[in-house]
């Protein structure tokens, strides 16, 4: 046994003084994944915190792209409760172009921020977290989003969808080769936001790949907070909420959806051209509650300088080497302005009739709004789609005496739910009811009964 151990620290210091532990470069993984040196990988990644704030956890980058250099970023923890089935759930931030760390720190990963004595930005480990119960994985993605980085600078940037959702499955491939043992467990893919490209398109390409018998990826589910799936349809209904609140009269809500509908069509058509720094305010209600897009109760915007700080305060002990991290890279939005009005609706409908589907949004959500999602639900062609449109919302109640989380509707392996007291950054807003949301969909499908 003592001659095993020596063998393996021997080895793991000779890999290190020869090739990888220079903190100041990068830990590329798929080298060693490739040479079939799976223990090794895991071992070098594994974040080594002396403090014991961070919970295991691994950290490193994929190569999803050889010919170009292109590395994704990653943040791997295992369920720290240690049980042997939790399910693997990815979590996507969306922009597009912010790092999926924001998610980890300010919505439902096991750290959060911490005011230290001095006034800066720190972490501290975050009670009743995603992570106590699922393995969560966090993704930089696409290239250029966080520490994720191209040899090529913007060169390697992505433009289209097909783009990024080929090195999202090239990264899932290797992720299981470094962890096989979740091959044996369910997959949940979710984010928020622009995620709603991201996450249906690249689920799409799992089931697609699952149908060819080419995979054994175990596919589960999707999961969506405020998903933009579908701009042409989602985006006039914007105007929709703020007239409700009394943001707006009824001719600014009709100007809108008119101006709206007319801009993107112009897009659609090839008629016009989206430019992302001057056209938001045509297809998205940006200056009507300036400061509270996030949260229509609420005059505070996601943090992301503070992203920035402890990612950057992170960086030798996460494996980034001195990669610079961007924690909203407005030329990863740039290059995916035409993205923009790419539709993932057929995608999302193939997935609502072959596995189970979670679409949830803050009652207070400015940025994607519950009609807007309402109004792509309902018009979306699914095998339940009379169904769904026939449904009651039914409230989401707690168990005390007047303590309503929100409102749900479930059909078929489809669920639907409004959380109430949320703007955009639900988890965050609503930490708890998230979670109960969230073990309930795994477990259950959709919010249990009352």
């Amino acid at each position: 046994m003592m001659k095993f151990l020596l063998s393996k620290l021997f080895v793991s210091m000779f890999v290190c003084n020869t090739v990888l532990c220079d903190s100041s470069k990068p830990l590329l993984l798929t080298p060693m994944l490739g040479r079939g040196e799976i223990s090794t990988a895991r071992d070098l990644s594994k974040v080594q915190d002396q403090d014991g704030v961070i919970p295991t956890s691994y950290s490193g980058f994929i190569t999803v792209d050889e010919l170009i250099g292109n590395h994704l970023f990653f943040w791997f923890f295992p369920a720290t409760n240690s049980d042997p089935n939790a399910p693997l759930v990815i979590w996507l931030n969306g922009g597009p172009g912010v790092s999926s760390e924001l998610g980890l720190f300010h919505e439902n990963g096991p750290l959060k921020f911490r005011e230290t004595e001095n006034g800066e930005v720190g972490y501290e480990r975050r009670n009743n977290s995603w992570a106590e119960t699922f393995s969560m994985l966090y993704i930089d993605n696409p290239v250029g989003v966080g520490f994720s980085y191209s040899d090529n600078g913007e060169e390697g940037y992505r433009s289209t969808q097909e783009e990024y959702i080929r090195d999202l499955y090239e990264f899932i491939q290797q992720f299981y080769v470094m962890f096989p043992e979740y091959l044996q467990r369910e997959l949940y893919i979710g984010g928020q936001s622009y995620a709603g490209k991201y996450v249906p398109a690249f689920a799409y390409r799992i089931h697609e790949e699952i149908q060819d018998n080419r995979t054994n990826i175990p596919l589960t589910g999707i999961y969506l907070g405020g998903p933009l799936i579908d701009l042409e349809v989602q985006g006039p209904i914007q105007a929709d909420l703020f007239y409700s609140l009394g943001f707006i009269s009824a001719k600014q809500k009709q100007d809108f959806e008119i101006r709206s509908k007319e801009f993107i069509r112009d897009i659609v058509s090839g008629q016009k051209k989206f430019n992302v720094f001057h056209d938001f305010e045509k297809v998205f209600l940006l200056g009507v509650c300036p400061g509270c897009w996030d949260n229509l109760r609420q005059l505070k915007n996601a943090p992301y300088e503070s992203v920035l700080k402890v990612m950057l305060l992170l960086r030798e002990l996460v494996h980034a080497g001195n990669k610079p991290f961007r924690d909203f890279n407005t030329n990863v939005l740039v290059k995916l302005t035409s993205d923009y009005f790419v539709s993932t609706t057929v995608q999302f409908t193939k997935l609502m009739d072959n596995y189970k589907v979670l679409v949830f949004v803050g009652s207070d959500d400015g940025v994607i709004s519950s009609p807007s999602v309402e109004a792509l639900l309902t018009s979306i062609p699914w095998s339940l789609q009379s169904e769904y449109n026939d449904a009651k919302r039914l409230v989401w109640a707690g168990l005390e005496k007047n303590d309503v989380k929100g409102f749900y509707t479930r059909v078929g392996q489809f669920c639907r739910v409004t959380v109430l007291g949320a703007g955009h950054q639900v988890p965050y807003d609503q930490p708890e009811n998230t979670l109960i949301m969230m073990t309930e969909f795994i477990n259950n499908g959709c919010i249990s009964e009352n």
